[in-house]
């Protein structure tokens, strides 16, 4: 068998993204004084953040599944009046999240997209540079984020070591960290968000060749700026992703 080849095409089966940690967040005690108050980071957060930015009550009433697709075109974005086709600030990347659950039946709901005017929104983003296929998946940028990836690989496996950045909000149209800045997630400059989330760090990403199903998955680890019910938090955890395609 020769090297692996790592297409670009989309993944046929887009696994499961999941989140877990805790986050630290800035509070009062019964004196006035400032407190510190620590809460899970995990998927029942994440799905409460997703249902309250999106308006959607099912997502917590029903058992919800998100999804990442790393090899998806986001072709939502390209044509948005921020996208590049209408010559706007968004670059053409890759990576789109959806969710799904028994109210929305076979279908998937797409946690980005246009409005009635065609301006982008988003709710979650996950940045990195993508060595296994050269692609910029969500809004990395070489200007302002981590390039760096070390790769080992084999007949059948590819594994690579680098860093990403993933981001969950509850206003759709603060998407994009600006210059590398948590902003959008922590208020400074006066940015109103209920709630946000940002881990940052090491991300360890492959795939694997068995026959001609290639699989891919991913692990970040990290840190960042959050916002919890409008107040600050200071977050420390992990997140997973996976997905497999027919490499015919």
């Amino acid at each position: 068998m020769g090297a692996v080849t790592f297409a670009t095409n989309v993944y046929a089966v887009p696994g499961p993204v999941t989140v877990s940690g805790t986050a630290l967040v800035q509070t009062n005690n019964a004196h006035g004084y400032d407190a510190v108050k620590q809460i899970k980071f995990n998927q029942k957060i994440l799905l409460q953040v997703l249902a309250q930015a999106t308006g959607d009550s099912s997502i917590t009433n029903h058992k919800t599944t998100v999804y990442y697709d790393p090899g998806a075109e986001n072709y939502t974005a390209y044509y948005s009046n921020e996208g590049v086709y209408n010559s706007g600030s968004l670059p053409f990347f890759y990576g789109e999240f959806f969710y799904s659950n028994s109210v929305t039946g076979p279908d998937v709901v797409y946690l980005d997209g246009t409005t009635g005017d065609n301006d982008y929104y988003s709710y979650i983003e996950f940045d990195y540079y993508n060595r296994l296929n050269d692609d910029i998946e969500g809004f990395w940028t070489g200007d302002t984020g981590a390039y760096n990836n070390i790769i080992a690989a084999s007949s059948n496996k590819k594994t690579v070591n680098g860093n990403g950045l993933l981001y969950i909000h509850s206003n759709p149209s603060y998407y994009d960290l600006p210059a590398g800045n948590y902003y959008f997630a922590n208020r400074w400059d006066g940015f109103n968000q209920q709630y946000a989330f940002v881990i940052s760090g090491p991300l360890k990403y492959g795939g694997s060749l068995s026959g001609s199903t290639l699989r891919t998955t991913g692990a970040l680890s990290g840190s960042g700026d959050g916002l919890y019910q409008g107040r600050p938090v200071v977050v420390s955890g992990k997140s997973s992703f996976s997905a497999k395609e027919n490499n015919d």
